[in-house]
């Protein structure tokens, strides 16, 4: 959803809302915290800690039924937990690629409904600043999905430093997800709070 015209739209979406309040206008709105589930991430990631059952049958389909079920005219979807760093950087590369391909073939298929925020394969600065260019200069994201932490390394930590600044030379929209660091998963939480309440 990067390009001018659905950036446009999306705000002019948004000026609608705001504009007709009333009990009978029906509500336009702008979801930024909608995820969506790729076969090849979902097969990555089944049986691992923090993923929802829910994100594991996700399709194109049901989020745009959930959108018009709750009057959402736009989504801009991202990963979510548990993430792509599973210890290996080059499953995570591969992943962050394949699923940023994914989102934007989605947003090119359904333009008016999606946009995305790129997933990074951090903590590999390296291939993180990689993805930044090709997400935003091939691919057209709207911005980029970061966690709270990567294992037990939060996002102030000196090393991402380069990928911090390569986002505000870009102007960057950075849409930050909360996750569980491997020193805080099994703390006991209050019934129904889950551990990425934490971060």
């Amino acid at each position: 959803m990067s390009d001018p015209n659905r950036r446009d739209f999306l705000k002019f979406l948004g000026a609608l809302a705001l504009t007709q309040g009333g009990a009978s206008a029906k509500p336009f709105r702008i979801d930024i915290h909608h995820h969506f589930g790729p076969a090849v991430w979902v097969a990555e990631v089944k049986g691992r800690p923090l993923l929802q059952a829910a994100n594991t049958t996700w399709t194109p389909a049901k989020s745009i039924e959930d959108m018009d079920r709750g009057s959402v005219a736009a989504s801009v979807i991202s990963i979510t937990n548990p993430g792509l760093w599973f210890g290996d950087k080059a499953v995570t590369s591969r992943l962050a690629r394949t699923c940023n391909e994914y989102a934007a073939k989605l947003v090119q298929d359904y333009p008016t409904r999606f946009g995305f925020f790129a997933a990074m394969p951090l903590p590999d600065v390296d291939a993180t600043l990689k993805e930044i260019a090709y997400a935003y200069d091939t691919l057209k994201a709207d911005g980029v999905g970061l966690f709270t932490s990567y294992n037990d390394t939060w996002l102030g930590n000196p090393a991402y430093r380069p990928v911090l600044e390569e986002l505000n030379r870009r102007n960057a929209v950075v849409h930050v997800h909360p996750t569980a660091a491997n020193c805080c998963r099994d703390l006991n939480y209050a019934p129904g709070v889950g551990p990425g309440s934490m971060e």
